[in-house]
């Protein structure tokens, strides 16, 4: 009887332990998600098998656990922490779980970085457009400081490119500038030109012989890559033009479409990574998905993946500075500055 007696106290104070590990850490909220209808969430914030999440109307949280794999929640009223557990312990999440590691280690534990910073947000336009400084004879080096007031290096240079760009000076791509491709689909996007009313997309391979070429008036165009003959294993090069002037006309970057072994590997990690989440196409998800696509060098998919978070969590600004990160590493820096401040 005191055996027994004593297994019980055991088993109980295992139970205890298990019920006292932490499960989730919380990557992000918005509205009013609270734990057991008190204190509300908090980025990096620990949570328990014992806990009880608590979300209002309009309320989302995004949570990683332990063995890799993310999930949100948004459905009004009271869940489990312990009914998440078994959701998503279903599976190990071991393909994801380095990227899941890497988006959660940027979600709670990178500060905002300071060139990030908008402590001067009407002088620009936060919708995707750009604007000039007033008058004609601006010397953009000097009004830097007197545009943003002391501003950190991206605001700096969002302001350079914002005038450059609207004056017409400048005529630059928004989308990743290089990129491997295991997407048959690429939407070629552009900055409006004050100069260009029609534009030319120009495809070349790597001996600068013509592949396509398509015109439009809009800043965008989607090209299947298989219908103008691109071939796997090999290098294009493409750039946007004037269309009756090839001398106005954007830098040119580079196309790689991914074949064989490289192809088959980059494929297998990216199912894997699909398979491992409970929902591939929520917003941290998207983000997870981005982290494997640049991984492997796949820009484009990235870029996709991210905008794809953005329209899925548009109000989560933690979500916006791994984005706007993204775009500064494809020296994108105006294009950062208005994803992040948008």
């Amino acid at each position: 009887m005191k055996r027994v007696s004593t297994l019980l106290v055991v088993l109980v104070l295992l139970i205890g332990l298990v019920q006292a590990q932490d499960k989730f850490k919380v990557l992000a909220t918005r509205g009013t998600v609270t734990l057991d209808g008190g204190k509300k969430l908090s980025v990096g914030q620990k949570l328990k098998l014992s806990d009880k999440i608590s979300v209002s109307k309009g309320g989302y949280a995004s949570l990683a656990h332990v063995n890799g794999r993310t999930v949100e929640v948004r459905k009004e009223g009271t869940i489990k922490v312990s009914d998440l557990d078994k959701a998503v312990s279903k599976k190990t999440g071991s393909v994801s779980g380095k990227f899941a590691t890497y988006v959660v280690g940027e979600l709670t534990e990178v500060k905002e970085p300071i060139t990030f910073t908008d402590n001067r947000r009407s002088n620009m336009r936060t919708t995707g457009s750009v604007e000039r400084a007033t008058g004609d004879d601006v010397n953009l080096a000097d009004s830097v400081l007197r545009w943003v007031g002391g501003p950190g290096e991206l605001q700096a240079l969002a302001v350079v490119e914002s005038q450059q760009i609207g004056s017409g000076a400048v005529f630059s791509v928004i989308m990743p500038r290089h990129t491997r491709l295991l997407t048959d689909t690429v939407q070629f996007t552009w900055h409006r030109s004050a100069k260009i009313p029609r534009y030319k997309l120009v495809i070349t391979d790597r001996e600068d012989k013509l592949v396509a070429t398509r015109e439009t008036t809009d800043t965008t165009l989607t090209i299947t890559m298989s219908s103008i003959g691109m071939q796997n294993n090999a290098l294009y090069y493409w750039h946007v033009e004037k269309s009756d002037d090839k001398n106005e006309r954007t830098a040119e970057y580079s196309l790689w479409m991914l074949g064989g072994s490289d192809r088959a590997t980059a494929s297998e990690l990216i199912a894997g990574v699909k398979e491992d989440m409970e929902d591939a196409s929520s917003a941290i998800g998207a983000l997870v998905l981005a982290a494997a696509y640049e991984d492997q060098g796949l820009n484009y998919d990235a870029y996709r993946c991210y905008r794809d978070a953005m329209a899925a969590a548009p109000e989560i600004q933690n979500y916006k500075r791994l984005y706007a990160e993204f775009l500064l590493r494809q020296s994108l820096n105006l294009d950062a500055y208005l994803a992040y401040n948008k």
